[in-house]
């Protein structure tokens, strides 16, 4: 999260830095005719002949005659962009925008831009071609087309880019023999009403995730491009929009691509394809297909009556088999070897899966209800050689580890106990939907996309397990009734547990660390977190959103990010707690309305706590101790809160207002005593009568309690948050009549 917001803030910067640098060029003509050495890196051929240049920037056709570019803007003389070398750019290397004229970009090498190599945007006369360009190691497109008409794209070599063609809301282009290779993402990123837009010849070479990846684009022309090591994925919302696509001639590893649609009894056979796409056919059989390290292998999508028998699904980028929407289909004595997903069903009944192989891979049913699931029969499939368990409307079964499963799948089913298994190297480890009265004990799963998934399910039990190495460690949906405790769960790439739209969820005993995300609530009702350890999680250690009637109590959330971080939360209870050495906040609270924090350790973190948009909270009893910035910040839209008895030990002073000062409100009505008590804080720093609150709300302690370092509090507040007794130590021995003429003065 942290970089990602960084990198917003730097292209924040960068679109102020390039109109800085637009008029400093379109002043000073910068461009130049300086020639590199032949030595330079790669391309050294081509770039020996190219001058170097700033970044350029055109804004309206004025612009090509200002900067003194060659040609009229006719159809026969378009303006040139041509024979440049523009590195390192902050922005953009060369930006289009707005332009009626012809013109052509050509024979450039764009690299290292922050953004995008070569930008052209708004431009709807089909005026514009890009050809015969290198754009490498851009930060986002090597070329990117938004918002145009009509652009051509020719001859261009894209590689080493976030995305080799970034193409959004441009209709009827021409983008033909281009390369696109090791681009980071995709080789072409092609989204949003793309209608009448023609991709031909083009090579896709080893992109990392996707060849040609089309989502919402609203049909295309797909003709005799070549595919290594990726192919083409598209996302449509409808059967009638799949069909606007024509894919003809299409190669991905020396094999075809087949795109059939409206087709009825079809046989493939024998190796002729590398990747198949289904679209509303029926009596298809295919078997004896190889399809290895394309995106996928058959897509099939509202098709019906199918088998798909004896193929080979190896080391694709997504899945082996993916059926959407459709009915009918055998899957029999197929082999999954290595595939991010090997066998992927979406809403589709009468399934069967029978006799197949998985490696390193497996089974995955998405969007389905018990009525469509009764309709599978899954039988004598394997996963790593150990059997795919498939168990639905069974009861009262224990899984006890005297058989091995390579996965998981319980459904329907009640009083199932799952324990020492030890699930690795598939998708999902253990599946849980529709099942009452679960419990899943002593369990080691490392290696999985997704290692335990509980789906619409009550009473359920997940403890004493090791999940380790996965992606996704504990993921809860729609989930009554749910303990999770004495696992531990570490190093995952995303969430070791995530929670969403469950109620009376206990977490308790749990040590989760050097995951991305430790604990994730969304959407949650009535959650007990206790005892747990969260640390070294990358990001953060506990996120709530939209979580209601929370306790957090004995929680250590460490060295991330962000040790808490709750946003649209209420009634959340925070106490005897250790929030320690997070880079950015110890806790951070967006749009909170009746938090009680108390009797916490938040120290050593950039802000103890910062928080926005939160109301009638509580912060009492806490130690905050050498924050780098202020031990509590409230900012403008906190109101009516109450900080009192706590310790702030030698947080960062702040001097925005004049104020020496180790908390900040710019709120309204925020009280930094007990009213009743008329007792305030702690503060190492005081050096009068009252102390003084940094920011524009100019708060007062106006009953701070120590001046002196004290100890860390021991005392511990009752669980009824109110009564809290202490002895106030006496601040000064002045008569009662100066007391009273001090804080009159101060009121004013």
């Amino acid at each position: 999260m942290s970089q990602l917001k960084k990198r917003l803030v730097i292209k924040v910067i960068v679109l102020f830095s390039l109109l800085s640098v637009s008029i400093m060029f379109n002043q000073s003509a910068a461009i130049t005719s300086e020639v590199l050495p032949k030595t330079e890196d790669n391309f050294s051929n081509q770039i020996s002949l190219l001058a170097s240049s700033f970044p350029i920037n055109i804004y309206s056709d004025t612009d090509f005659i200002t900067l003194g570019l060659p040609g009229n803007g006719s159809i026969d003389n378009p303006y040139r962009i041509e024979d440049y070398l523009i590195q390192d750019s902050l922005g953009y290397g060369i930006f289009i925008s707005g332009v009626s004229q012809y013109f052509i970009v050509q024979n450039c090498v764009i690299r290292n831009s922050l953004l995008y190599g070569i930008l052209i945007q708004n431009v709807k006369f089909g005026n514009g071609n890009v050809s015969n360009n290198i754009c490498e190691n851009n930060g986002d497109a090597g070329i990117f087309i938004l918002q145009s008409v009509g652009i051509t794209a020719e001859n261009n070599l894209c590689i080493g880019n976030e995305f080799g063609f970034e193409i959004r809301y441009s209709s009827d282009c021409y983008i033909f023999n281009n390369t696109c290779g090791s681009n980071l993402f995709s080789g072409m990123y092609l989204r949003h009403e793309l209608q009448g837009s023609t991709y031909a010849n083009n090579s896709l070479i080893n992109n990392k995730y996707f060849g040609m990846d089309f989502f919402l684009a609203n049909g295309s022309f797909v003709y005799n491009n070549t595919f290594e090591n990726n192919g083409i994925r598209i996302y449509e919302e409808s059967l009638e929009t799949y069909l606007h696509y024509e894919l003809l001639g299409n190669i991905v590893n020396n094999q075809k691509i087949g795109y059939f649609k409206n087709v009825e009894s079809l046989y493939l056979t024998d190796t002729e394809y590398g990747q198949i796409f289904l679209f509303n056919c029926s009596n298809v059989f295919i078997e004896n297909q190889y399809f290895v390290r394309t995106l996928f292998g058959i897509y099939s999508y509202e098709s019906s009556n199918c088998t798909f028998h004896n193929n080979i699904f190896d080391t694709n980028l997504g899945h082996g088999i993916d059926v959407f929407n459709s009915n009918k289909i055998i899957i029999d004595s197929n082999t999954f070897n290595n595939n991010s997903n090997g066998l992927n069903f979406y809403n589709s009944p009468n399934m069967t899966i029978s006799n197949n192989e998985f490696y390193s891979d497996g089974l995955v049913i998405e969007n389905a209800n018990v009525e469509i699931l009764a309709t599978y029969i899954v039988e004598n499939n394997t996963v790593n050689d150990k059997p795919l368990g498939f168990f639905f409307n069974d009861h009262s079964l224990v899984l006890s580890g005297a058989v091995q499963y390579g996965e998981i799948i319980v459904i329907n089913s009640s009083n199932i106990e799952i324990y020492n298994q030890a699930i690795n190297d598939t998708q999902i480890g253990i599946l849980l939907a529709f099942s009452n009265s679960c419990s899943i004990f002593g369990t080691v799963l490392t290696n999985i996309i997704t290692s335990m998934v509980v789906v619409e399910c009550n009473d359920i039990t997940i403890s004493d397990n090791r999940i380790e190495n996965n992606i996704d460690g504990i993921v809860a949906i729609y989930v009554s009734s749910l303990e999770i405790k004495n696992n531990i769960i570490s190093y995952n790439s995303a969430n070791a547990i995530d929670i969403l739209y469950c109620d009376n969820v206990s977490i308790d005993n749990n040590i989760c660390e050097f995951n991305i995300w430790g604990l994730e609530l969304r959407y949650n009702e009535n959650v007990n977190v206790t005892s747990s350890i969260f640390q070294q999680n990358t990001v953060v250690g506990i996120f709530a959103y939209y979580t209601s009637e929370m306790i957090i109590y004995n929680v250590t959330c460490a060295f991330a990010e962000w040790g808490m971080y709750f946003l649209f939360v209420n009634d959340i209870d925070v106490y005897e707690s250790k929030i320690l050495n997070n880079n950015v906040d110890g806790v951070y609270m967006n749009n909170i309305l009746r938090a009680d924090i108390y009797s916490n350790n938040i120290s050593y973190n950039f802000f103890g706590i910062k928080a926005k948009f939160t109301d009638y909270c509580t912060f009492t009893h806490n130690t905050f101790r050498e924050n780098f910035e202020y031990g509590i910040s409230l900012d403008s839209r906190c109101d009516h809160n109450l900080i009192h008895h706590n310790y702030f030990i030698n947080n960062q002073l702040n001097d925005v207002t004049g104020m020496k000062s180790q908390g900040w409100d710019d709120g309204y009505n925020n009280t930094w005593y007990d009213i009743n008590t008329q007792e305030g804080n702690w503060w190492s720093n005081i050096v009068s009568y009252a102390y003084r609150i940094g920011g524009y709300g100019y708060s007062v302690d106006i009953f701070p309690l120590n001046p002196k370092e004290p100890e860390t509090p021991i005392t511990t507040p009752t669980p009824t948050k109110t009564g809290f007794l202490f002895t106030i130590p006496i601040l000064f021995t002045s008569s009662m009549m100066v007391i009273f003429r001090i804080r009159k003065r101060l009121k004013k």
